[in-house]
């Protein structure tokens, strides 16, 4: 398993694994992935192109990858991730 990024300046509210499929809400400002076969089907926030609602559409996104941001709301096809809170 890959680190989480080393960047936690804005991870200042805590954490919040999440494995399954069921949407999180929340306020989110970066997201680590766990797993080599993360997708998302929802990724709501300012990122753009990287949920899909059909899991053979979905960009897979590597373990160790960062995504930093503003998101709201995360809803896995697969894998697992950190949602560091805002």
């Amino acid at each position: 398993m890959g680190l989480p990024n080393a960047r936690i300046t804005n991870r200042t509210s805590g954490s919040q694994l999440i494995t399954g499929t069921g949407q999180v809400t929340g306020e989110f400002v970066s997201i680590d992935s766990l797993d080599n076969a993360t997708k998302f089907e929802v990724l709501t926030g300012n990122g753009t192109g990287i949920a899909n609602a059909t899991a053979g559409s979905a960009v897979v996104i590597p373990i160790g990858t960062t995504i930093d941001g503003n998101f709201s709301a995360i809803k896995l096809h697969a894998g697992s991730v950190i949602a560091y809170k805002k």
